[in-house]
C-alpha cells in the first residue's frame, strides 16, 4: 500500500487593512495638534510670516532635551502610519509616505506656532520631527504581515476582550494616566478642586499610611475593572502585570525627562512600592473568584479609591510635585495627561455598569 506524502502548503496571510491603526493614527495626529498649539492663544498680528522659521538661524538656546522630545513625539506617528496605509503602500513606499506626511504635518504645526506667544517655531524642531517619523516608520517595516494587516491584532483582541472596546481602551490608557502626578501612586480621580471637598482626619493618619492604603486600593480597583472587561479565556494575570510593568517604565521615563535621569524613580517611595506589592498579592487571589464577586469588589474598591483621593489629606511631596510638573519641560503635554487621569475612573465605572447588563457580552 503506497502512501502519497503531500507537502503542506504555506498559508498566505490575507492582505487586510487595519482600521484600528487608522483610527489610532488619526487620534495621535489630534493629540500632536493639541500638544503643539496649546494654550491656543493665537495672535496673527505679530508681524511675522508663517514661513519665517524655515530660513531662521539655529536657535542658541536649543537643548538635547528639546531634540529628543521632538524625535520621541513623532516616532509613534511614523510607526502607526505604516500600519494605517497597509496594504495599499508597503515597505519603503510606506516609509516615504509617512516621512512626507510627517514633514508636512510638522511644518504646519511650526507655522501655527508663529502666532502663539508661548511657542517658538524652529527648523531644528522640524528636522527632529522628520527624524522621529522616519525612525518610527523604519521600526514598523520589519514586522510580520499578519500584524501589519491587523488580522493577528484583531484575533487577540477578540480572544481576550471580545467585541467590546472598553476593556482595551482602559488597558491602553491606564499607563498614560499615571504619568501625571497623583495624590498616591496608581491613584486617579482627583476631583477635589471641582467638588471643593475638605480633608478628613487630618491629624489621625500619617502620609505614609495614607499612600500605602491608597496605592493598594487604587491598583486593585483598576486591575479588577480591566479584568472584568476581559473574556474568561484571557490570561488576565499576565496581561495585568504587563500593564503594571509598562506603567512603571513610562512613569520613570517621563519623570526622567521632566527632572533628569537621576530622578527617574523619585516617585517610587517605600509606601508606593509596598502598596503595589500588597495589592498585586490580593489581585492574584481575587482573580480566582466568580465574576459576581469581582463586580462587587470592583465597585467597592473604585468608590474607595475616589474617596481616599479626594477626602484624605495630600502629601506635601504631591503638592510640590504638581507645581513642578505644571511649570516643567512637558507643560503642554501634562495638561492633556491630567485630563486622562481625571476621566479614567469615570470610564471604568461606565464599563462596569455596562458589564452588569444581562444582555452585555464580555
Amino acid at each position: 500500500m503506497s502512501h502519497h506524502f503531500q507537502r503542506p502548503q504555506r498559508l498566505n496571510w490575507p492582505d487586510l487593512p487595519m482600521p484600528t491603526a487608522r483610527v489610532a493614527c488619526l487620534a495621535y495626529i489630534l493629540l500632536m495638534t493639541y500638544a503643539s498649539t496649546f494654550p491656543f492663544n493665537f495672535n496673527i498680528g505679530v508681524g511675522a510670516a508663517a514661513w519665517d522659521w524655515v530660513f531662521a538661524p539655529i536657535p542658541r538656546y536649543i537643548t538635547s532635551f528639546d531634540i529628543f522630545t521632538n524625535i520621541l513625539g513623532y516616532l509613534p506617528f511614523g510607526f502607526l502610519m505604516v500600519f494605517a496605509v497597509y496594504p495599499r503602500l508597503r515597505s519603503y513606499q510606506a516609509v516615504l509616505f509617512a516621512v512626507i506626511l510627517g514633514g508636512l504635518l510638522s511644518g504646519f504645526m511650526e507655522s501655527l506656532q508663529t502666532w502663539l506667544s508661548t511657542r517658538v517655531p524652529s527648523n531644528v524642531d522640524w528636522w527632529a520631527n522628520i527624524g522621529g517619523t522616519t525612525l518610527g516608520a523604519l521600526l514598523a517595516v520589519p514586522m510580520d504581515p499578519k500584524w501589519l494587516s491587523g488580522s493577528a491584532f484583531h484575533h487577540r483582541r477578540i480572544q481576550w476582550f471580545g467585541a467590546r472596546s472598553s476593556g482595551i481602551l482602559l488597558a491602553l490608557s491606564f499607563p498614560l494616566a499615571q504619568i501625571y502626578p497623583q495624590p498616591a501612586w496608581l491613584a486617579m480621580g482627583d476631583w477635589a478642586d471641582v467638588w471643593q471637598t475638605t480633608t478628613l482626619w487630618r491629624q489621625t493618619f500619617n502620609f505614609a499610611t495614607i499612600e500605602i492604603v491608597t496605592t493598594t486600593v487604587a491598583w486593585f480597583a483598576s486591575a479588577i475593572c480591566i479584568a472584568l472587561a476581559m473574556r474568561d479565556r484571557a490570561p488576565k494575570a499576565t496581561i495585568l502585570f504587563t500593564i503594571l510593568l509598562v506603567t512603571v517604565f513610562l512613569k520613570a521615563l517621563f519623570t526622567g525627562m521632566q527632572f533628569g535621569i537621576d530622578k527617574s524613580f523619585i516617585w517610587l517611595t517605600p509606601s508606593a512600592f509596598w502598596g503595589m506589592v500588597s495589592s498585586s498579592i490580593l489581585l492574584v487571589g481575587a482573580l480566582k473568584l466568580s465574576r459576581r464577586w469581582l463586580y462587587l469588589l470592583a465597585l467597592i474598591s473604585l468608590a474607595t479609591m475616589i474617596f481616599l483621593v479626594n477626602f484624605l489629606p495630600q502629601s506635601p511631596y504631591y503638592t510640590v510635585s504638581i507645581q513642578e510638573w505644571r511649570h516643567g519641560r512637558l507643560i503642554h503635554f501634562n495638561h492633556l495627561i491630567s485630563w486622562l487621569a481625571w476621566l479614567w475612573p469615570v470610564g471604568a465605572g461606565l464599563s462596569l455598569l455596562k458589564g452588569l447588563k444581562p444582555s452585555s457580552s464580555i
